[in-house]
């Protein structure tokens, strides 16, 4: 049974707040990362990001771990969540890969990230408290992109140039667009893979593991490509979880309809 924080308690566990307080975390993480883009340490401020993102992979396993709930703590998150993946990746836009003029239009995508980022974390917190019945298969999916992994895609561009692998330009167009694709993806019903609620075939597992150590590898030797590439995949993978989410539907309305099948 979970432990839940009222407004009312005068004494709290010290481990009830462990997931809040690794969400306090990943908040400043995000806070850093807009201070390192306004003083132009562009590396610094993906970095910060990406160490947000650990913090925010923690925070719900401690919860859940400790057995601990409360309404601030989802609060917290969503306010965490939104500074850390929607206004720093917009500022590190807007500083550094759309510099050194930025035209109405570019401005405009920027704002439509944010935007649609505060739009899904709010759509989030108000329904965080609605228990839905969901079928197994939907529980293997979101609902839209998450805001952590659409902060890592929007960055792609970012990554890219950090890892110095070519002198080539991505085109402002090409950031513009990606950025509002992106924005419209977080706000949209769109089935992305939930990867930890994800199984494999017994089969794969030491192949999965092989592959593993070879992106080990891969990162140490070239760390910013390596992220760019993965978020690039997961990004390649949409259409991949529709037709999978799509497919799995089929076959449970065809289940409920003739059980004895």
């Amino acid at each position: 049974m979970f432990f839940k924080i009222g407004p009312k308690q005068t004494e709290v566990p010290v481990a009830a707040l462990v997931p809040n307080f690794i969400t306090t975390l990943s908040l400043c993480s995000g806070l850093a990362s807009i201070h390192f883009a306004l003083v132009e340490r562009w590396e610094a401020s993906v970095s910060a990001i990406a160490l947000a993102m650990i913090f925010d992979a923690l925070d719900g396993r401690a919860a859940r771990l400790l057995r601990v709930s409360s309404k601030f703590g989802a609060v917290l998150d969503s306010l965490s969540d939104f500074v850390s993946f929607g206004v720093a990746p917009a500022i590190l836009l807007h500083q550094w890969l759309l510099k050194p003029a930025v035209t109405p239009f570019e401005l405009a995508a920027v704002m439509v990230f944010a935007l649609c980022s505060g739009l899904r974390l709010a759509r989030f917190t108000a329904n965080v408290q609605v228990s839905k019945p969901t079928t197994p298969s939907a529980s293997n999916y979101f609902s839209g992109m998450p805001t952590p992994a659409a902060a890592a895609t929007v960055l792609i561009p970012a990554m890219y140039k950090l890892s110095n692998i070519s002198t080539w330009q991505i085109p402002q167009w090409a950031i513009v667009a990606l950025s509002i694709f992106i924005g419209l993806m977080m706000v949209s019903t769109v089935p992305t893979f939930a990867f930890k609620k994800l199984t494999i075939n017994r089969r794969l597992v030491v192949p999965v593991m092989i592959l593993l150590g070879l992106m080990v590898v891969s990162l140490i030797t070239h760390f910013w490509l390596t992220l760019a590439v993965l978020a690039t995949l997961n990004l390649c993978l949409t259409p991949f979880s529709w037709y999978m989410r799509r497919k799995a539907r089929a076959e449970e309305t065809l289940r409920i309809a003739n059980p004895a099948a």
